[in-house]
């Protein structure tokens, strides 16, 4: 699925720029994996993390952990065929990660003290813009939480 008014919105903003170019290289990934694996197997899994030439995979159940593990060498060969810098592909099982559910399920996060910080800082160096109006939103709720 994508969301081209917020890739704009993200774009606009150059204090986020890192978090768009890793959305993006994680979406990427994301269509190469489910190219690669069978439909049924594909729905059971998510890119979650690249980094440094590892790519961290969710599986929703075990059994399909288990699948995707057995899959991970061909899996890791198969992105470097595909020009990226990818050695290793590491399996995580993380229930309810499966993409077949018509709606995301609702998840709260705890966010520390120094990461409301940091937020806050992000939000007062930002420019007047609908991704600075969603972070002071995001940190109001925050607050109003304690």
């Amino acid at each position: 699925m994508r969301f081209p008014k917020l890739d704009r919105i993200l774009a606009a903003e150059a204090t986020l720029q890192p978090v768009l170019a890793k959305a993006q290289e994680l979406r990427a990934l994301a269509g190469l994996l489910d190219g690669f694996l069978p439909p049924e197997l594909a729905r059971q899994a998510r890119v979650v993390n690249y980094r440094d030439g590892e790519v961290v995979v969710a599986a929703a159940t075990p059994a399909a952990a288990s699948k995707l593990r057995l899959l991970a060498p061909s899996l890791a060969n198969f992105f470097s065929k595909q020009r990226l810098q990818v050695n290793s592909v590491s399996i995580r099982v993380q229930p309810n990660a499966s993409r077949g559910a018509d709606v995301a399920p609702q998840k709260s996060a705890y966010l520390s003290t120094p990461a409301l910080e940091s937020l806050r800082r992000l939000y007062k160096s930002m420019r007047a813009s609908p991704a600075r109006t969603a972070l002071g939103a995001l940190l109001e709720k925050r607050l109003s939480r304690k």
